[in-house]
């Protein structure tokens, strides 16, 4: 059912249509017949958690403390699956995203050592993990961005494109992204980004956090031949001070 395929089935085995009790439980807390305690008591000890591949070189690298010293058949490797939990909780201003090898019984990786996504530390606590009864709840308050309305049968939104903008393999590349419900996928205007450091003057280059000339002299020359890598320090840090983003899909 659209909007719980990202996570995967907190209940045990026998129950087979979970999504569609969980939106069961939505519905009755909306209509009153449920209160968000009867939720709250329902869902505790399930986290929302998701199953990705490991299909980047960036992703294989965030296991290689966990990967160290163990025999190559028990090590993860490419395209083998892996889990996140959603991230619930901050260490100094950062969100802590928790990745752990693949369980057939996934609820249970919140009790077991985690790498957090962002600084690639293991760590070890089910705090870390988003509640699945916090991800319901949030669910009942999102609005429908597809459609008008707010209750019963809604009308479509009418969108009316501006422009076009090519994107490649990165419109998959949801496991670089926060993985959080209420966050949106966002993709990068290469192009864009590509004039803005051929335009720059080593002056305005320094508002960008470009500060040294030598840098600016190599992203032009990159930009040039077209040899830009946009997964670097200095280009992520520009793209994320120009803010530079033309494409989004929302993610529940």
């Amino acid at each position: 059912m659209h909007g719980l395929g990202h996570l995967t089935n907190p209940f045990p085995k026998a129950v087979d249509d979970w999504q569609a009790e969980i939106w069961e439980d939505i519905l009755k807390f909306h209509n009153g017949m449920i209160s968000g305690i009867d939720i709250e008591e329902k869902y505790s000890g399930l986290y929302a958690i998701s199953r990705l591949t490991v299909s980047t070189p960036n992703v294989l690298h965030r296991f290689d403390k966990i990967n160290k010293g163990n025999p190559w058949s028990r090590q993860i490797k490419p395209f083998d699956f892996y889990h996140v939990g959603f991230q619930a909780v901050e260490e100094d201003g950062k969100a802590v995203k928790p990745l752990a090898p693949y369980s057939d019984e996934h609820q249970k990786i919140v009790y077991e050592p985690f790498i957090d996504y962002e600084t690639g530390d293991i760590k070890e606590g089910s705090n870390y993990f988003k509640p699945l009864s916090r991800t319901i709840m949030q669910y009942v308050e999102h609005p429908e961005h597809k459609f008008d309305g707010d209750t019963g049968v809604l009308d479509r939104k009418h969108v009316h494109a501006d422009g076009v903008v090519y994107i490649g393999k990165e419109a998959n590349n949801i496991d670089e992204q926060g993985l959080e419900v209420m966050q949106a996928q966002e993709f990068v205007n290469e192009e864009e980004i590509k004039q803005l450091i051929l335009n720059l003057r080593p002056k305005e280059a320094k508002e960008y956090g470009i500060k040294h000339r030598s840098d600016l002299i190599r992203l032009k020359k990159n930009a040039t031949e077209g040899k830009l890598n946009f997964r670097s320090q200095l280009v992520r840090g520009l793209i994320k001070h120009t803010k530079s983003t033309v494409g989004k899909t929302i993610t529940d």
